[in-house]
């Protein structure tokens, strides 16, 4: 690779740096959170920002503010937003950054026309350009003024040197107009809603410009029907095709639908502590990879709760990810490829080094307790000079304890018992009727167990796509499940739907969407019916004792990375075909036999997992790559992280049932 991935993002900050000198700056969520990576808000007013604030139509610059910059997807509603952001505002100066490609900014502009010409004749860009400029200039209003668009792909962030994410894509999802599978064998993009093409288009687009900016030409593999869409824009649409003659570093992408195996990211069975505290804290407001961490222990100050201000002092959270300490970056890559005991010895080193005199001195344990790192945490309250120089590991340290302290711990814990008695049940007998009966016990009687509706739902997510096909259910056995939910649906409507309904639910309502639940649970264990080898993920244990869950991505790196190079039947190559055939047919008669294409033919390889990826799962198959030998660079990327609650909204899309 010419430059890393990192450096590509490092890059495109930079080219926003040098645009926001004197400027209010304005910016939608997503674009936050790929700022918060490269280094946050202060990046921004070190760089020459006089105040930074939120795309929203509640917000302006004041009077005497005359250059505005706004970081934006783009998208219909979001130009709309700053549209009555300038009329609310005395600017002169207006710099519009687009995330997204000027090629979808087009279309999205001129949603409903028919544009084809000018797309296929490779000059929306340049349209979208010219209509992005005359709307600022109407929008200003004044005969002198400046008005700048230009396309930065802010799109990645990178926790690792390894994983990188693409919050701005946090909400795309393998489905079609919200089902799991597409309604005819032949689908294209119209197969989806209008929402899902825009967002398939922009990862697409923007992918293609990182390859780009990297000097990639990519050779494309996928694992889906979902991530064949994709492929079949990076491989056909005329802008990559352009792109790919004129860069030479080669790259193997492979796309993967994360409908595909659901078991990783539903299964709370994991020695991540990354994992653990993402399912425990609550998300960092506005954000999709990092948590909120409560502050109050550290500081004299109240904390916002309960809808009304103590005091009139509102407390933000801490976080995880410190982009500007080195000490903090390693601390989280720890968190995501450590055990929960190197974390810990991690952590308390680095703690008791903060203050010799206020802090106990660092001493030879055996075993460090989420005590031991909160007591030294505390020697620093009120002394702020310590807490200013080392906020990000006081807030990595006070994430971690309150994690491990968290009441919810105790439920997870119990989840993953279940969990391994589910698999070991099916295991042993595939047609096991046990699993189902055991669920709808639980269901009933979740609150004296402490246990949510919510992470019950995902374990029955975790069951549904761990059985496949290999195991039919008692139809019986279904039927008692979706009463018991239909039930629990009734009296926990509130918290699963985070919403007040607009009608009151009743038991019909509440049956209605039970079904709806159980059909999609059935449309689940579906999902890897199109798979020859990996078509089941309960695999012996390599001790030769039980079976163990061994999941599809997990098998796809063994196999990728295997040096007998086995078939790897189920990943498709988006050039085999009749392209092939036509290449060879002058030599059809005389040739040996064509070799496949594999991925470790390149360099450098992308797994990219469409739906989310769990940190557990990046170590696992991080760990398979690095111990297999291969000089190859493997990037592990996906649109977010998940934990069990988050996988399993998504594939159910449970909001939809609200109304």
């Amino acid at each position: 690779m010419s430059i890393s991935l990192k450096q590509f993002s490092k890059a495109c900050w930079s080219e926003v740096y040098n645009r926001i000198i004197g400027a209010v700056v304005f910016l939608d969520d997503y674009s936050a959170e790929c700022l918060h990576w490269d280094g946050g808000l202060f990046n921004l007013i070190t760089n020459g920002a006089v105040a930074v604030k939120s795309l929203s139509p509640f917000e302006c610059a004041k009077k005497n503010q005359k250059k505005a910059v706004f970081i934006t997807q783009a998208t219909n509603t979001q130009l709309q937003t700053i549209h009555q952001i300038i009329s609310n505002s005395d600017i002169t100066h207006c710099i519009v950054i687009s995330c997204v490609s000027f090629e979808i900014v087009y279309l999205e502009i001129n949603n409903g026309k028919d544009v084809s010409d000018t797309v296929l004749a490779e000059k929306a860009q340049a349209e979208a350009t010219n209509q992005l400029e005359n709307l600022l200039i109407n929008w200003v209003g004044k005969q002198q003024c400046v008005v700048e668009v230009v396309y930065i792909p802010l799109f990645t962030i990178s926790p690792t040197n390894v994983v990188f994410l693409t919050p701005p894509y946090r909400n795309l999802y393998p489905t079609y107009d919200e089902k799991l599978t597409p309604d005819t064998p032949s689908f294209d993009l119209y197969s989806l809603s209008r929402d899902e093409r825009f967002l398939v288009r922009s990862l697409a687009s923007s992918l293609n410009n990182m390859f780009g900016s990297m000097n990639m030409k990519e050779d494309i593999f996928y694992m889906g029907a979902f991530s064949s869409l994709i492929a079949g824009i990076l491989e056909n649409s005329p802008i990559c095709v352009t792109r790919r003659k004129n860069c030479s570093n080669p790259v193997s992408l492979i796309l993967v639908d994360r409908t595909l195996d659901l078991c990783g990211v539903t299964s709370h069975s994991t020695e991540s502590v990354l994992d653990k505290v993402m399912a425990v804290l609550p998300k960092f407001p506005g954000h999709s990879n990092d948590v909120a961490v409560d502050m109050s222990s550290l500081c004299e100050a109240n904390i916002f709760t309960k809808g009304s201000y103590l005091d009139e002092v509102q407390l933000s959270p801490g976080c995880l990810f410190h982009a500007n300490d080195d000490s903090c970056v390693q601390t989280y890559d720890h968190m995501i490829n450590k055990s929960e005991k190197e974390v810990m010895f991690d952590l308390y080193n680095k703690l008791s080094k903060l203050d010799v005199q206020k802090s106990p001195g660092p001493k030879v344990l055996l075993k460090v307790t989420p005590q031991s790192i909160e007591k030294i945490i505390s020697a620093s309250k009120g002394n702020y000079d310590i807490i200013i120089k080392h906020l990000g590991l006081l807030q990595q340290g006070l994430g971690v304890v309150q994690t491990l302290k968290s009441p919810k711990l105790s439920e997870l814990q119990l989840l993953m018992s279940l969990e391994r008695q589910v698999q070991q049940n099916l295991a042993a007998s595939r047609d096991s009727t046990s699993v189902l009966n055991q669920i709808s016990h639980l269901i009933k009687a979740r609150k004296q167990r402490n246990l949510s509706l919510e992470n019950l739902l995902a374990l029955l997510t975790h069951v549904y796509s761990l059985v496949g096909t290999e195991v039919i259910f008692n139809k019986q056995h279904e039927e008692s499940v979706q009463e018991s939910l239909s039930v629990a649906i009734l009296e926990d409507h509130k918290s699963l739907f985070a919403c007040e309904f607009e009608h009151p639910m009743t038991l019909e309502k509440s049956q209605a969407i039970a079904k709806k639940i159980m059909d999609r649970f059935k449309e689940i264990s579906q999902m890897r019916s199109i798979l020859q080898k990996y078509n089941s993920v309960i695999k012996p244990c390599e001790t030769g004792t039980g079976h163990e869950y061994r999941g599809v991505l997990q098998q796809l790196v063994e196999d990728l990375v295997d040096t007998d190079r086995p078939e790897m039947v189920d990943l498709r190559h988006r050039n085999e075909g009749i392209k092939d055939l036509l290449r060879s047919g002058l030599n059809i008669l005389t040739s040996k036999k064509k070799t496949t294409k594999h991925p470790l033919d390149n360099s450098t390889v992308i797994l990219f997992v469409v739906g989310g990826i769990t940190a557990e799962e990046c170590k696992q198959l991080h760990r398979s790559i690095i111990t297999s030998g291969v000089d190859n660079v493997v990037l592990i990327g996906s649109t977010k992280f998940v934990t069990p609650i988050e996988a399993m909204k998504d594939v159910l899309n449970i909001q939809r049932y609200k109304d």
